[in-house]
């Protein structure tokens, strides 16, 4: 699947050099660094993918949240409401092997307005909470 970012095989070696998990001292770092490299790779994604107007397909970066059984996905879509101009950023999590979606939409605007929000590293810790709340929220379901 075109998005899909396996922690231990591409994100890991790509982006920390080859090192191992164990350089990261505890789940909350490993989330923080998942969650921050993912709004960048889907910036990049979004720059390239989305047009200025109209419908397209949605993209998204998934990733498995560390030490749980789930997936997050930061996703860039168009608005259902005003499909012409407004784009929506949202963040999802999911169960492995279930189809179930937890999500929360955490920004609506032009494309510019939205690759802004993506880049703006001020926000990240809200992409962190996102993908916290809703893996949690999800853990809780299955629960």
């Amino acid at each position: 699947m075109d998005g899909i970012y396996d922690y231990n095989c591409k994100i890991q070696r790509a982006f920390t050099g080859g090192k191992t998990d164990n350089t990261m001292q505890d789940n909350e770092d490993k989330t923080q660094f998942l969650t921050r490299r993912c709004s960048e790779i889907l910036a990049g994604r979004a720059e390239k993918e989305v047009p200025e107007n109209g419908n397209f397909t949605k993209i998204l970066v998934t990733f498995d949240v560390p030490e749980t059984q789930n997936q997050a996905s930061m996703v860039v879509e168009c608005d259902a409401l005003n499909p012409k101009d407004s784009r929506r950023v949202s963040v999802c999590a999911r169960r492995k092997g279930s189809d179930r979606l937890t999500s929360i939409y955490m920004f609506k605007g032009t494309k510019k307005e939205v690759l802004d929000y993506l880049n703006n590293k001020e926000n990240y810790p809200n992409f962190v909470n996102a993908v916290k709340d809703v893996s949690l929220s999800t853990d809780e379901y299955f629960s």
